[in-house]
């Protein structure tokens, strides 16, 4: 085999591997259906009234769970009740990894698009 085969050869392989990748990234991101943009984490704050426990240097701090995300550049908060909590983690964090997986997608495709593009010059 010349150089030029065997080089070609080994450059379609290497597509054929990129696109099982790109294959298994796409599995992980497609049944993440319900997303939410933001992250969810325990608020501890002072509520200012003079009188209140947490007024004191020593005294307990008031603490919710809430949601965090940005919108037109200010973060916003929403109190999340007991029982949305662990829906909305869930949901932060398929949206992560949403996020993830399309990043890693984008990247096997610049690499995939290189490849053939080594190809073609073979």
């Amino acid at each position: 085999m010349t150089a030029r085969a065997d080089r070609a050869s080994r450059l379609r392989l290497a597509l054929k591997s990129l696109l099982a990748e790109h294959q298994r990234q796409l599995d992980q991101l497609l049944p993440l259906r319900q997303l939410v943009k933001g992250s969810v984490y325990l608020l501890q704050t002072r509520c200012g009234k003079p009188t209140c426990h947490c007024a004191s240097e020593e005294g307990p701090l008031h603490s919710s769970t809430v949601l965090s995300w940005s919108e037109h550049g200010k973060t916003r908060l929403r109190t999340l009740p007991p029982g949305e909590r662990a829906r909305f983690r869930q949901l932060t964090e398929n949206y992560r990894r949403f996020r993830q997986a399309r990043a890693a997608l984008v990247k096997l495709q610049r690499r995939m698009l290189a490849t053939l593009d080594r190809l073609e010059k073979t």
